[in-house]
């Protein structure tokens, strides 16, 4: 039932409010008491963390650190303890210690002399373990100059590589792997002949149970082998996979599988299956499993969270693990290790999800390298909410054939792309079938948005490294909030990235300008997002149904256009929790698109209108909203990221709406400003000072006023993107407290009218 029953052109015309009537609706919303009492507001999803915090994580790596310093001057009492010393400068740099420290720079120095590594290198058995710390070391450091260092540990640890492809058990064969791995991260080239024998070694010594144990033959599995194993495994296929010419060879692993099966069965943070000692030495094999293979859950565990639970509570004293040999050094680099932010999330859907299994994998890798910022990726399923999608910036999805998403996947994507996250995908060798399935479900999802391929000057282009090659310049993009939010590869770029050279699209860039285009799209999402912390609590903003809603409820009138008309879908919801918790509004508030000619204007008390391009509308859609106004009703508009465009077109329908009225800037002491919060001075963004150099700190907004009734409100200054959350450097608008407090104001001055 609209406000009043006066109809005009065929809806229902509200009548306007006296005061007593406004105060009563005030009244009401912000009271929800009684009769009208509404159902409790929407919630802000936020998972439970019933365990440790990402603050007492980082407090027990500090303490950790600090152990570690007094660790490496007992380990430099002896060349015995060479291997233990490594192990503590590994995990220091693990945990942020930066090289040119003082210290760092003083212990790497030392280490790195011919002479110590000769030391660590003079036994064979401890020789396979120092060698691939050395590599690590080194790797993590990323200097160039000892790359010629590296080359000569990785010739050392090849001539160490037994005949049957192994460096005599599972445990030393994970380190000489990780070790080779690192080398080639700096540049080092390592025959494939030694990760092909060194995958049949393993495959060989797997037991039939799925694991493995600590030697070739017939020992008991265990989670500490079980999860060499599978490292060693994954490093293998990854580096076999390179140079490919069959896509989608590497895509499934029976042998991990069942693997993984077995870590999944025999989980556990607080002991190492199968075995009764060494269990932090095991948590630093799941941590590496964990990463690499970029899993979230293990058995249904997750394995960071329960894992990081375990060892902050098994501390002796602050930064001190005791119980097994470098417990210290192994704790610290699974806390710091693990808990690396993740980027990107790629989709597991039904269906082929991923003939390219290394591509993100190198591409992250990649990313954190030129961005010097510490990075990882991991595997995300359908069966995911908004809540777990929302855990890093970028959704990513390739493949070859068709798919589809259910309707609560949907929803979850279209509540993660509203909360600031980005969704890039590639379509694998160029397929036919993933296009059409691609474009169909972003459409589900947005049906108000479409596909554009994006102009040479958008910033994917140029965010971390300037693309030349023209065949890069093919990506398409799609508005679903205040930026572009969906990124769509038509031609292949995933093969690229993952190393493959088998694929059947060529209209795509090269792998290596591909490769830059990838860092340029992730960097460009995770300018927008500061990455979260594996155990930060996520907050998704739900908009209640506002066919569901309860009674006394506000429903606010989004008007639709065909400026891009809701680029901000969450700036609502955000403002609902805002009107709760600063103006004590005790009722729902939703909102509801309006259509002008279709939908009934007098349904709501207020119409929010928004966009980003231009918009018009026709004369009888003027004429409904001349009416709505008239009627008592009242419009509120902001330009999206204060876009010139929309703001003429904005202009120019005030002027079709009355042709003897002006948009005039309101008084400083207009009620607007006075109440629930005094708006005496306000902050704007650096954009805004920027393109308007005699802006001041003083609130700016324009108002149709007749009758002495304030009947439109405009903000040429942006605030539904703060609302909505979005990080947005070239915004004409307001800084986050001031657009809150402008739209509270704004919202409650609406209603009181």
């Amino acid at each position: 039932m609209g406000i009043g029953q006066a109809r005009y052109g065929g809806f229902a015309a509200p009548n306007p409010l006296g005061p007593a009537a406004a105060a009563c609706l005030l009244a009401a919303l912000l009271a929800g008491a009684g009769a009208c009492a509404p159902r409790a507001a929407a919630a802000d999803l936020e998972p439970e963390n019933n365990g440790v915090s990402a603050g007492d994580v980082q407090r027990a790596i500090e303490n950790g650190k600090k152990q570690l310093l007094s660790n490496i001057r007992t380990y430099s009492s002896s060349t015995q303890y060479a291997g233990y010393r490594l192990l503590a400068i590994l995990a220091l740099l693990n945990a942020g210690a930066k090289p040119d420290d003082q210290t760092m720079r003083t212990y790497l120095q030392i280490i790195s002399a011919d002479a110590s590594i000769n030391d660590a290198m003079r036994q064979s058995y401890s020789g396979c373990y120092n060698a691939g710390v050395y590599l690590m070391i080194f790797a993590a450091v990323g200097d160039e100059k000892y790359r010629g260092k590296a080359g000569d540990l990785a010739l050392k640890l090849q001539r160490l590589q037994a005949p049957n492809g192994g460096w005599g058990d599972y445990s030393r064969t994970q380190f000489a792997l990780l070790g080779l791995k690192s080398a080639e991260d700096l540049g080092v080239k390592v025959p494939d002949d030694v990760f092909t024998r060194a995958k049949r070694f393993l495959e060989a010594g797997q037991n039939a149970d799925g694991g493995w144990g600590y030697k070739p033959g017939v020992q008991p599995s265990t989670g500490s082998m079980t999860a060499a194993g599978i490292t060693g495994l994954c490093i293998c296929g990854a580096r076999l996979y390179r140079g490919t010419s069959v896509c989608g060879a590497g895509s499934s692993d029976v042998r991990m599988a069942r693997a993984m099966d077995w870590l999944g069965r025999n989980f556990s943070v607080v002991r190492n299956p199968g075995s009764g000692s060494w269990n932090y030495y095991y948590l630093y094999a799941l941590e590496r499993i964990g990463v690499l293979m970029a899993l979230q859950r293990i058995g249904g565990h997750d394995w960071y969270k329960e894992g990081a639970e375990a060892v902050v509570r098994s501390q002796t004293a602050p930064g001190l693990w005791a119980g097994d040999m470098c417990a210290t050094e192994f704790s610290v680099l699974f806390l710091a290790k693990g808990s690396q932010p993740v980027a990107v999330q790629k989709l597991k859907y039904p269906g082929d999800w991923n003939p390219d299994p290394y591509d993100v994998k190198n591409l992250v890798e990649q990313t954190a390298k030129d961005l010097e910022t510490p990075m990882t990726f991991q595997v995300v399923e359908t069966s995911a909410g908004p809540e777990d999608l929302a855990a890093a910036p970028v959704l990513y999805l390739q493949g070859r054939e068709g798919f589809q998403f259910t309707a609560k996947f949907r929803e979850a994507v279209r509540l993660f792309v509203d909360q600031g996250g980005f969704v890039v995908a590639s379509n694998c060798c160029g397929s036919g079938a993933f296009d059409r399935a691609f474009r169909e479900e972003m459409l589900r999802i947005f049906p108000d948005s479409q596909f554009e391929v994006l102009p040479a000057d958008h910033p994917i282009y140029s965010a971390r490294h300037r693309i030349v090659q023209k065949e890069a310049f093919m990506i398409e993009g799609l508005n679903a909030g205040c930026r572009t939010s969906v990124f769509y590869a038509p031609h292949d770029v995933c093969c690229g990235w993952g190393g493959c050279e088998g694929c059947k699209d060529h209209g795509g860039p090269r792998a290596d300008e591909g490769l830059r285009l990838g860092v340029n799209l992730v960097a460009y999402a995770v300018g927008f997002q500061k990455l979260r912390d594996k155990l930060d609590a996520v907050k998704i903003a739900k908009q209640p149904n506002p066919d569901e809603v309860g009674r006394g409820a506000l429903v606010i009138g989004q008007l639709f256009h065909n400026g891009e008309w809701n680029p901000d879908p969450a700036s609502i919801p955000n403002l609902a929790r805002t009107l709760r918790e600063q103006a004590g509004m005790k009722a729902e508030v939703a909102k509801r698109r309006v259509t002008l000619g279709v939908d009934d204007p007098g349904d709501y008390p207020l119409l929010y209108l928004t966009g980003h391009k231009r918009f018009a509308f026709d004369d009888r859609q003027i004429e409904i909203l001349r009416k709505y106004l008239d009627n008592g009703g009242f419009l509120l508009c902001d330009p999206c990221c204060g876009k010139p465009e929309f703001d003429a077109s904005f202009r120019e329908l005030c002027a079709k709406l009355y042709h003897d009225t002006k948009l005039e800037r309101l008084p400083a002491d207009h009620a607007v400003f006075q109440a629930p919060l005094k708006l005496a001075q306000v902050k704007y963004k650096l954009w805004a000072k920027r393109m308007f150099p005699d802006l001041d700190d003083k609130p700016y907004l324009e108002g149709l006023t007749r009758q002495s009734r304030l009947r439109v409100l405009y903000s040429r200054f942006n605030f539904g993107c703060e609302l909505q959350g979005h990080r947005c450097a070239t915004c004409i608008g307001l800084e986050g407290p001031s657009a809150y407090a402008v739209a509270v104001n704004a919202v409650l001055f609406a209603l009181s009218q």
